[in-house]
């Protein structure tokens, strides 16, 4: 995947979101959309480990909170909720739902949350025209850079789909000094053992439940990125039951841009990378050609071949030119 900055090679595929449709469903409530099962135009090559950002390398017991698709309606009122408890969260918004909700993004902003580039109307980008590719990220980043204008400038892709010809088109465009796509480590599927938000709702799983399902999830992995739709009314009383348990067991709460692979991401966003180069989520730079780099997060390997990372054996790959251990 080509990069010129962090944006272009941080396709962060979270096989959650890609087994469910994790991001999918965007309608509110009262209109939720059947769950469906799986996204189909998902390449196995988007599950290369590099390019993901996510919360891995968070210390013990430690959570960032994300919630994506809106505003929605009470989504002013979370952000107030939030910050009453001390927690800075982000808020991946589709541009699309702003009109009429502009004191939502006024209070995200001004709770000390932050804004995040979630599209325009939340289609799935490897469906689109370069054109069409940066303007569904430019509509929203007009919204973002009115309420938030020094940044920092974090983009999330609708159902996970981003790929090298995505990148491309954003980074050849202003468009180019997002960092992500930032993914998520809890909240991507609904199992006995953890739960999505937005299949809770579609599915008719109680608020207590759902919320029972988080926790389990959450105390399992005990850290990472956790993905939450404000979309939903359900969503807004479902945290309302749940971040106090959460904080009386003595969880803490990262802001987002504090998220390790986020901040390296950041604070690598000057550096451009080639069009034959490859952004590496580890080292927070771009790197050449058959440079082989193993992730932070499941201590797997990848190649950069022809700006894209595919799958390597790392240290007996012989086409790496270089190797960058753990």
């Amino acid at each position: 995947m080509v990069a010129r900055r962090l944006l272009a090679l941080l396709l962060v595929a979270s096989s959650a979101c890609f087994a469910s449709a994790g991001c999918a469903v965007d309608a509110e409530d009262g209109e939720e959309e059947e769950a469906v099962a799986g996204d189909g135009d998902v390449q196995e090559d988007a599950l290369v480990a590099e390019r993901q950002l996510n919360g891995s390398e968070l210390p013990d017991k430690t959570i960032s909170l994300t919630f994506d698709d809106g505003p929605g309606k009470r989504s002013g009122e979370l952000a107030d909720y939030l910050a009453s408890k001390g927690v800075k969260a982000a808020f991946f918004i589709n541009g699309s739902k702003v009109a009429g909700r502009q004191g939502a993004i006024d209070k995200i902003v001004g709770r000390g949350h932050l804004l995040a580039n979630h599209t325009h109307n939340h289609k799935q980008l490897t469906k689109l025209s370069a054109a069409s590719i940066v303007q569904e990220i430019a509509d929203t980043d007009a919204i973002i850079a009115a309420a938030q204008p020094y940044g920092p400038w974090v983009v999330r892709a609708p159902f996970g789909a981003w790929n090298g010809s995505v990148a491309r088109a954003v980074n050849a465009t202003e468009m180019k000094k997002y960092v992500g796509s930032v993914f998520w480590d809890e909240g991507g599927a609904l199992t006995a053992n953890a739960a999505a938000d937005w299949d809770c709702w579609g599915k008719g799983v109680s608020v207590q439940r759902c919320g029972e399902l988080y926790l389990k999830e959450i105390r399992t992995k005990r850290r990472g990125i956790v993905l939450f739709h404000d979309i939903h009314d359900k969503t807004v009383d479902m945290i309302k039951d749940i971040l106090p348990t959460l904080i009386e067991e003595g969880y803490k709460f990262a802001p987002l841009q504090d998220v390790p692979s986020v901040k390296r991401a950041i604070a690598g966003a000057s550096a451009p990378a080639e069009d034959n180069q490859c952004q590496s989520a580890t080292l927070g730079r771009p790197v050449n050609e058959n440079v082989c780099v193993q992730s932070r997060s499941t201590q797997t390997w990848s190649r950069c071949v022809d700006g894209d990372w595919i799958r390597s054996t790392g240290m007996n790959d012989p086409k790496c030119t270089e190797r960058h251990p753990l």
